[in-house]
């Protein structure tokens, strides 16, 4: 019996070190809790990204709290959105070029 072909792609040595990336939806429950107001405004967002659109990624996350900064007239809420906006970004990984 002819033994299988290799996919170049997904069974050479480096394909199997990639991971999914993080992505903000796996990492909201995990903030620690002196980010609460932070958790609620991200929890909100990806919940109204996916009623909009029904995909959710870290880009689109950043968007969308970008807009939400950009709308905001409350120097409170426009606080909390940076805030929520730095996390994200922190744990969404550079491009690789």
């Amino acid at each position: 019996m002819p033994s299988k072909p290799l996919n170049t792609l997904t069974d050479s040595a480096d394909y199997c070190l990639v991971r999914r990336p993080i992505l903000a939806v796996d990492f909201i429950s995990t903030i620690d809790n002196r980010f609460e107001k932070e958790k609620k405004i991200l929890g909100r967002t990806v919940k109204k990204l996916l009623v909009e659109t029904g995909v959710i990624s870290n880009k689109a996350i950043i968007i969308s709290l970008v807009k939400q900064l950009e709308l905001s007239h409350d120097i409170d809420k426009t606080l909390i959105l940076r805030s929520a906006l730095e996390i994200i970004v922190g744990i969404t990984p550079d491009d690789i070029i």
